[in-house]
């Protein structure tokens, strides 16, 4: 399918930034923290390193198949029949995670802004957002991201700046006192949260430098990994780890902490606004993701008639998949980072090897 829509380098690098920090940063701080305690700050170093090894195969395998994302090389590597089956499984992920995310950005507007209204109108609000920015196409979506991201970048610095006179560092120690087990096994969770950035997958063929996806995707998950890591740092020393890790939205609760003066109060809105918005983008994008390799999987030579019903199914992925908050919570501490370890690692990992040993490439554009 020929797709003429193309992104900038630096556009490559903000939607990615946005997608990693809106995904990473809204309940799983807090269950990284319950899972490891305080040496949970070590875990997300370890995942940071772990991703950009990973980011090492997805972009060589984007310049062994110049031209194809991960649905279009499954085919080329795999076959018209298990190919697309392997291929089918990377979008499918994608809309998932925007049903999973949509649903957590729900809990919070509705538990924060919005206590009578019902989780259905807000989904329903959320989700015509989204099949309008999904339909505006890539150019116009990386545009957007051009803008929004550098105010939610800047907005965490604004946030960590003022949080700092809360922090006690004694909180922090000591360290390894359970040993090494809560910090690797913890890696591993994280790193299937940060590991969205597989959507570099997807990003390299409409890049205007596709050559430069592993330095743009270094940057991105740097960048989203320290702020992940910074945010669970702040969150243990101002709480201390056992209050930390029975938190929904640890970045919120510090974001509560802040006053300027006594008067100007509950700035946390400013920032919850930002972060919505970041989060809204990001399903844009996982939408259009899913839109796009569904399209190439059946051979349609546009995405667009997909988006709607993408839309409608992660709709009622977010309404009928949980029955509360916590499940939601259960989801994403028991049943995800199998799943996204799966996918983003285990799949293409296998297609990779599969590349080498049958010796499969692409057509040079």
């Amino acid at each position: 399918m020929a797709n003429k829509e193309i992104i900038s380098s630096n556009q490559f690098v903000l939607m990615l930034f946005s997608i990693i920090t809106s995904f990473s940063t809204l309940q799983i701080p807090g269950l990284l923290i319950f899972h490891s305690g305080r040496d949970a700050w070590l875990s997300v170093i370890i995942a940071w390193l772990l991703d950009v090894l990973l980011a090492i195969v997805y972009a060589y395998m984007g310049i062994r198949f110049p031209g194809e994302n991960f649905t279009q090389y499954s085919i080329t590597i795999l076959g018209k029949y298990l190919g697309r089956v392997v291929g089918a499984m990377f979008p499918i992920y994608f809309l998932m995670v925007a049903s999973v995310l949509m649903r957590s950005i729900s809990i919070l507007i509705t538990n924060m802004m919005l206590p009578k209204t019902p989780m259905e109108i807000v989904l329903l609000s959320g989700y015509m957002l989204i099949a309008y920015g999904v339909r505006k196409g890539i150019e116009v979506i990386a545009r957007a991201c051009q803008v929004l991201s550098p105010i939610y970048l800047l907005s965490f610095a604004i946030l960590f700046t003022l949080v700092a006179p809360f922090v006690k560092i004694n909180r922090l120690k000591p360290q390894l006192v359970e040993g090494f087990y809560p910090v690797l096994s913890g890696s591993i969770f994280i790193l299937a949260f940060i590991g969205i950035c597989i959507m570099m997958g997807m990003f390299i063929p409409i890049c205007n430098r596709p050559q430069n996806g592993f330095i743009a995707k270094f940057i991105a998950v740097s960048i989203g990994s320290a702020i992940v890591c910074i945010l669970v740092v702040l969150s243990i020393a101002s709480f201390g780890p056992e209050q930390a890790g029975n938190m929904l939205n640890p970045g919120l609760r510090l974001a509560q902490l802040v006053k300027i003066g006594t008067t100007i109060e509950r700035l946390e809105v400013i920032w919850f606004i930002i972060a919505i918005g970041a989060g809204i983008m990001t399903s844009v994008i996982l939408v259009w993701a899913f839109s796009l390799g569904i399209s190439q999987i059946i051979g349609l030579s546009t995405y667009k008639p997909i988006v709607y019903p993408a839309t409608l199914i992660a709709l009622v992925l977010s309404i009928t998949s949980f029955d509360s908050s916590m499940d939601v919570s259960n989801f994403a501490f028991y049943t995800y980072p199998f799943i996204g370890i799966f996918v983003g690692t285990g799949l293409e990992m296998f297609l990779f090897i599969m590349a080498l040993f049958l010796k499969k490439r692409g057509n040079t554009i």
